[in-house]
């Protein structure tokens, strides 16, 4: 006697994604009123936090609640609200993991989500081309919430690129640098090297914080201004990063910029690309496949690209050897020596 099991479909993962919103809201709510760095400064109980941020005592209550509901916060009936460890590292203003740039800036893309549709259609980012006044604006809000996160992986790309053992004395060009946090990695790991960052003047005032924050003022050089009307010296540098900029660039303007830094390094010198790449058929489900829409709603040409397309355009662009490595799961580093 044969028997059949049949397969049991549920509507489990569609509710999942339409209700995923909610858990994003309650989050920009919480950093919007500071209800972490409240709590680890000691308001632990419903009454402290209401007192010091005088709001409505039913809509605090149920905000709280929801916290707990999606593991933000711990409570406890005589202790109070608590925060888990996660939450008490990075969601705490006073700590220096703190990413509530980050929540902020993902707050204003939610926005822009929101008219995906119109994108679609248009081909074109919500609201229309940036200014460059309005894109300098945008970089140096979301470079600091990015350092955080980009830190740790950082650190790691110094380590695959051999920076301090069997790299050492380096000229490191960081192109669009942001908070130059891919080059203080390299520079923590040689004290022999030294790095340029290239970004808009107002990005490259954050990339100065950050940098003193390491300690490293006199090892850098910084060339404000824009990487496709710059003219960069011929053979100077031995590295050159890119790191989370070409998926902004779109494909052409990646292109000329590979094409410019190749010129840039001196002979065996190495570009290093570090960005969410999908596979070559766009097949596998991920990140990097949902990142490219991110691309259509805030940028006129952004895009993701695969693994062929960077080879193509490096080998084109005269480098010798191409090689692809993850550092983190679905961050993918593209290294090319010249």
């Amino acid at each position: 006697m044969t028997t059949t099991t049949e397969k049991t479909v549920t509507s489990d993962r569609i509710q999942d994604t339409l209700y995923a919103f909610t858990r994003s809201q309650i989050l920009f709510a919480a950093i919007d009123l500071d209800l972490f760095t409240l709590i680890a400064q000691g308001h632990t109980t419903l009454n402290a936090l209401q007192e010091q941020l005088n709001l409505d005592e039913r809509g605090l209550r149920l905000l709280l609640n929801g916290l707990v509901g999606i593991g933000f916060l711990r409570v406890n009936a005589e202790k109070g609200y608590s925060l888990p460890d996660d939450a008490a590292r990075f969601l705490v203003r006073e700590s220096d993991a703190y990413i509530g740039g980050m929540v902020h800036h993902c707050k204003r893309l939610y926005e822009n989500w929101s008219m995906l549709t119109d994108a679609v259609n248009s081909g074109q980012p919500v609201g229309g081309a940036q200014s460059l006044a309005q894109l300098e604006t945008y970089f140096s809000e979301l470079v600091k919430g990015l350092y955080v996160s980009n830190y740790p992986t950082a650190q790691k790309l110094a380590k695959m690129l051999g920076i301090g053992s069997t790299s050492q004395n380096l000229e490191i060009l960081d192109v669009a640098g942001g908070s130059a946090v891919w080059s203080i990695a390299m520079l923590e790991k040689d004290p022999g090297s030294r790095a340029t960052v290239i970004d808009f003047p107002s990005v490259t005032h954050v990339a100065e914080e950050y940098v003193s924050h390491h300690r490293l003022e006199e090892r850098y050089t910084y060339w404000a201004g824009d990487l496709e009307e710059m003219e960069i010296p011929n053979q100077m540098f031995d590295v050159a990063i890119m790191a989370n900029i070409c998926h902004t660039l779109g494909p052409v303007a990646t292109q000329k910029a590979i094409q410019k830094l190749a010129k840039a390094l001196r002979p065996g010198g190495r570009l290093a690309i570090v960005d969410f790449v999908p596979d070559d058929q766009r097949s596998r489900p991920g990140w990097p496949l949902i990142f490219g829409v991110n691309m259509l709603i805030t940028t006129p040409e952004g895009d993701v690209f695969t693994r062929s397309e960077y080879e193509s355009w490096l080998k084109g662009a005269g480098f010798k050897t191409v090689s692809l490595q993850e550092v983190e799961t679905e961050v993918t580093a593209i290294v090319a020596e010249i």
